[in-house]
């Protein structure tokens, strides 16, 4: 038996789709964080003028540590949707 060191446990990765006022505004809203069959409701803070592609840190709820070590972190990639008439827009656009 050998000496076990202490390891951070993994990073985790997710998307969480936005609508264009609280990409702007801010606030809180909610997000199903699902894990090994398991699922629980949180509200995640959402700073205003967050923008497409950037990532919100859910600290310490990723992959469990080993040896003592502290837990992963959750990273949620935002994903800003696109007004249905901004969309058509763009499709009479091409």
């Amino acid at each position: 038996m050998g000496i076990e060191l202490p390891e951070k446990g993994k990073d985790w990765q997710d998307r969480i789709t936005l609508s264009p006022k609280v990409a702007q505004d801010g606030g809180e809203i909610e997000y199903i964080y699902r894990r090994c069959r398991k699922s629980k409701n949180l509200m995640v803070r959402i700073p205003a003028g967050i923008k497409e592609g950037q990532q919100i840190r859910l600290k310490g709820i990723g992959g469990l540590g080993k040896g003592g070590a502290e837990p992963g972190d959750q990273y949620l990639r935002v994903r800003v949707k696109t007004p249905l008439l901004q969309r058509a827009r763009n499709v009479l656009k091409r």
